[in-house]
């Protein structure tokens, strides 16, 4: 870990070197993707049947699995204020792995709880909120943008996920499938950041953004924090809290209907095949939404993309409702997708223009602690109301509610001020 080979390849770079950190970021996130959800939910029929469990059984596991790896995100994030990026990322890239090779190996209800617990704990938490991290580390004025290229290239390669691992379970099974994945993530990302990963510019001598001009925006000087916050001082601000329950109830909401995609589409008509197809659509319309967030993020107050975003995502909630069968996807892809785009510009900058770089691994740590927990929640209750209704216009009429409401408390999540954290 100690390693001089990452810093010979640094110094001897004639650009910036964040550049380099933008693709490790990148590929951070993407190998996220054995804890997460829409590449889970592939194997959930091969599980169902090797293990013959029910669908409460399973959802039940995935639902405990998920609120307990949700709890050590804050520590995780803390740990990797205190050690670096770096030093964090050889362990958990090593645990996502191991988890890998252990759900490949499981024989029972147990074994397959502890095996979500693992790979959501280290794959879809710990991995992801770390990669999130790598770039405010380098970017300030330009992050918005920076984060934008990343979420373009991710969505793009995440698109393709269901489908490969599907072809590839078809062709060696799913016990193998996983055995490939965890091999992948380590052979490729241990490498990675052996080699090429800094954690700071101040490292190899150079300077934030490569010490570019300011851009000359309002909206970005303005959310530039004066003092790093503490988490507890963070907590003391009403933008914390506001963005918080945000990324909570979004986890929660975006999980359940990814979770309940097929059987909402097929209710209003379509195909499966249509209703698997949207994901790949949808991943394609994001990834040209996020760069477009990203600039955004840059140029106006992060307030205000709260505000769109959440609003943008209770309307895509609504077309489920009220659009007819034939033009739902287009429709429903179209503005969820221009929404994840100001979410993810959102996401990627406001936590470190509010509360600074200091202390972002525990203060994001406990935002991801909230989202892993909401991920977990979401799907159930959305199963819990279609078990009592019969449908899920219930659920899809409260979630486009809550949305709503939260995207008007949106617009008072300002920059928080030092003084209103004393």
């Amino acid at each position: 870990m100690n390693s001089k080979n990452n810093l010979w390849f640094a110094k001897r770079t004639n650009f910036y070197y964040g550049w380099i950190i933008l693709p490790i970021s990148t590929l951070a996130a993407f190998f996220t993707s054995p804890g997460q959800t829409y590449m889970v939910s592939v194997f959930n029929p091969s599980l169902r049947d090797t293990l013959g469990l029910s669908l409460s059984q399973l959802t039940g596991a995935y639902m405990l699995g998920t609120v307990l790896a949700s709890l050590p995100q804050s520590y995780i994030g803390q740990w990797a204020d205190r050690i670096g990026i770096r030093k964090m990322l050889f362990l958990i890239i090593s645990l996502v792995s191991l988890a890998c090779v252990f759900i490949s190996q499981v024989n029972s209800l147990p074994m397959l709880f502890f095996a979500f617990l693992f790979l959501r704990m280290f794959g879809q938490g710990a991995l992801e909120l770390l990669s999130v991290n790598m770039l405010p580390m380098w970017f300030r004025n330009r992050l918005g943008t920076v984060s934008g290229i990343k979420n373009v290239a991710l969505n793009l390669m995440i698109g393709l996920v269901p489908v490969g691992i599907l072809a590839l379970i078809g062709l060696v099974g799913w016990r193998t499938t996983y055995l490939l994945a965890g091999a992948t993530v380590f052979t490729v990302l241990m490498p990675l950041v052996y080699f090429f990963y800094i954690n700071r510019p101040e490292e190899i001598g150079q300077k934030i953004d490569g010490d570019s001009p300011i851009i000359t925006s309002r909206s970005v000087v303005g959310t530039l924090p004066d003092n790093e916050f503490t988490l507890k001082e963070a907590m003391r601000t009403r933008a914390y809290w506001i963005l918080t329950l945000a990324w909570f109830a979004w986890a929660a909401i975006a999980t359940a209907i990814t979770f309940n995609l097929l059987p909402i589409f097929t209710a209003k008509g379509l195909t499966e095949q249509q209703a698997a197809a949207s994901f790949t659509i949808l991943m394609v319309v994001s990834a040209i939404f996020q760069i477009i967030g990203g600039v955004i993020a840059d140029r106006v107050q992060l307030r205000w993309m709260a505000f769109g975003a959440l609003a943008l995502y209770s309307l895509a909630v609504g077309t489920l409702i009220y659009v007819p069968g034939g033009s739902v996807v287009l429709v429903y892809t179209l503005i969820l997708g221009s929404a994840h785009g100001l979410f993810g510009g959102l996401g990627n900058t406001v936590w470190v223009r509010y509360f600074g770089r200091q202390h972002l691994g525990k203060i994001r740590g406990s935002v991801w602690t909230a989202a892993v927990a909401g991920s977990s929640i979401g799907p159930f209750l959305m199963g819990v109301s279609y078990d009592q209704s019969g449908n899920f216009f219930i659920s899809l009429f409260t979630i486009a509610v809550i949305l709503f409401g939260l995207s008007i408390a949106g617009l008072w999540a300002t920059p928080p001020r030092r003084e209103e954290s004393t």
